[in-house]
């Protein structure tokens, strides 16, 4: 059983949940080591002071030991969200601390859930971190002022501060946070320059790749150049000779030629801007720029296949549309009447012109030269670019056959006017 990889938003989502946990997981790291330190520690009861030192201690009975829990998930949530939101996690993480007028001690890894929220800060920036910084300096400074004791697997801990202020202890917990602190910081500011490196590295890919795609281009176009502009222009050359080899050509003939050889010339000059447009350059080949054909030039279109003897009829009319619309809709009903003269030369072809509140579009049928089965129809490049241009602005395009008639179906979404306005249904 073959599976499809993922496309669109599925596969985006991918590499963002991957962001997600790889931007989370410090977090995750630092408070399950806070939570580990916090159930190793024991929560004290009966303890005593006695010359100059604690001399014993207890389990601390059922009240105690359910606000040591409580405490442990309030400081767990803190680290969680120290790197999102320090500030409001070193409030929560201090937080237990106001129960030691209770308990008469407190536990050594909320001061090591200050470190953890301070460092977990760094990592976007060192500014970040100053206020946990400062509420755990502030802590250390406290414990080693006075003579407090702190709960540490081993049982309990103390500063040594009964004789005094314990400025070495201090000094060693005021590195122990400076050092923390530097080390996060230095891994987060790595971290930021090794994505702004891939950031750097897609862009240049990126160009790479739309340079490439651009002399692509550039090679296309010299390759159509080459080829239809040669054969187009000798079709023309030899419209336009054609009345001075033959003197003896009617009237009519002459006429002949001389539409063909304007069409082959205004080929010829679309072809050109079609060729600017893929070198992308702004003088290639000195060829003219000329506005794109839009809804405004339909009249055109079927006067010209009029004047080369195709039957068309016209009916309904369009809005006010805008320029991408109208050149889809026009480049349309241009491959429209092209395929009938080239399958069904000599069948009238009837165009349908569309405009209701769900947007603007056309139908075109044309009957076959020959009598035809139901069937589906095999899309060839022609009908393959017009689905392309109509999908392109959010719209749908239906090809089919039905009761011996060839139809293609348009529909674009427009938020123009709904105001309608006279076209070549209206002039026909």
């Amino acid at each position: 059983m073959s599976t499809l990889p993922l496309a669109g938003p599925a596969a985006a989502a991918v590499p963002s949940a991957v962001a997600a946990l790889r931007r989370s997981l410090p977090s995750i790291v630092l408070a399950t080591l806070v939570g580990a330190f916090l159930l190793a520690s024991p929560a004290l009861d009966g303890v005593v002071y006695g010359d100059g030192s604690w001399v014993s201690y207890g389990t601390a009975p059922g009240a105690s030991s359910g606000y040591v829990l409580a405490a442990l998930v309030v400081v767990v949530v803190g680290v969680l969200l120290g790197r999102a939101h320090p500030v409001w996690a070193t409030v929560l993480v201090l937080l237990p601390f106001l129960g030691y007028a209770w308990l008469g001690w407190w536990a050594y890894g909320w001061w090591l859930a200050l470190v953890a929220v301070a460092m977990l800060a760094a990592l976007d920036g060192p500014v970040r971190a100053v206020v946990p910084v400062v509420a755990a300096v502030g802590v250390a400074l406290w414990f080693c002022a006075a003579p407090v004791v702190a709960s540490v697997p081993i049982g309990l801990t103390d500063s040594g501060s009964g004789s005094g202020f314990s400025a070495y202890v201090f000094v060693a917990h005021v590195v122990a946070v400076g050092a923390a602190v530097s080390l996060a910081a230095a891994a987060g500011s790595s971290a930021r320059s090794r994505a702004r490196t891939r950031a750097a590295e897609s862009q240049e890919r990126r160009a790479l790749e739309v340079e490439s795609a651009a002399a692509e281009r550039a090679r296309l176009a010299r390759d159509l150049h080459d080829v239809v502009a040669h054969h187009v222009s000798l079709v023309v050359v030899r419209a336009e000779s054609a009345p001075f080899q033959y003197p003896d050509l009617d009237d009519d003939a002459r006429e002949v030629l001389a539409a063909v050889a304007a069409d082959g010339r205004q080929a010829l000059g679309e072809l050109r801007q079609v060729l600017t447009v893929l070198r992308r350059s702004e003088a290639a080949d000195g060829a003219e720029r000329a506005p794109q054909p839009g809804a405004q030039d339909v009249d055109a279109l079927v006067a010209a296949a009029r004047d080369a003897g195709q039957e068309v009829r016209v009916s309904g009319a369009w809005r006010d549309i805008d320029e991408p619309t109208g050149y889809v809709l026009y480049r349309v009903v241009q491959e429209c009447l092209t395929n009938a003269r080239r399958h069904a030369f000599g069948e009238p072809v009837d165009v349908e012109l569309r405009s209701d509140a769900r947007g603007v579009g056309l139908v075109v049928r044309n009957a076959f030269t020959q009598p035809a089965p139901e069937r589906p129809v095999v899309p060839g490049r022609g009908l393959v670019g017009m689905r392309e241009r109509v999908e392109a602005l959010g719209g749908l395009l239906d090809v089919r056959t039905a009761g011996g008639q060839f139809v293609v179906e348009a529909l674009i979404p427009d938020r123009s006017s709904d105001a309608p306005v006279a076209g070549p249904g209206n002039r026909a």
